[in-house]
């Protein structure tokens, strides 16, 4: 995917957890969410949980390193729906070779997080 293939919304489709073969999708996941990533470097965040909806904003920008493309999110404000290892008001997101969009929550016992276009 070249570097303009990766702009407009990512929806969640799949959710896992740290036990195997926890996988869940589409309505049976905790919640549904998804990125907008506009071409000026900014995004939104929307996630709606037992019928609540948030959306928060922020910036990005994108590496191509050699595993493949990280995206490095910065909100503006903290909120309790940023899946981060960090709690810096950051999130990562990496491009897989099947052209999902993951989060690296995962690797700090978060939920893995896999998004598609």
């Amino acid at each position: 995917m070249d570097s303009t293939g990766y702009y407009g919304k990512w929806t969640l489709v799949s959710m896992s957890g740290s036990i195997p073969n926890s996988e869940t999708t589409g309505a049976a996941m905790e919640w549904q969410e998804f990125y907008i990533f506009n071409t000026n470097g900014t995004f939104t965040k929307s996630r709606e949980r037992n019928s609540v909806k948030t959306s928060i904003s922020g910036t990005y920008t994108t590496a191509t390193q050699s595993d493949g493309i990280f995206f490095e999110l910065t909100y503006t404000n903290d909120n309790e729906i940023i899946g981060s290892c960090y709690g810096n008001q950051k999130e990562q997101l990496y491009l897989t070779a099947n052209n999902s969009l993951s989060s690296t929550w995962s690797y700090c016992d978060g939920p893995g997080l896999v998004y598609k276009k």
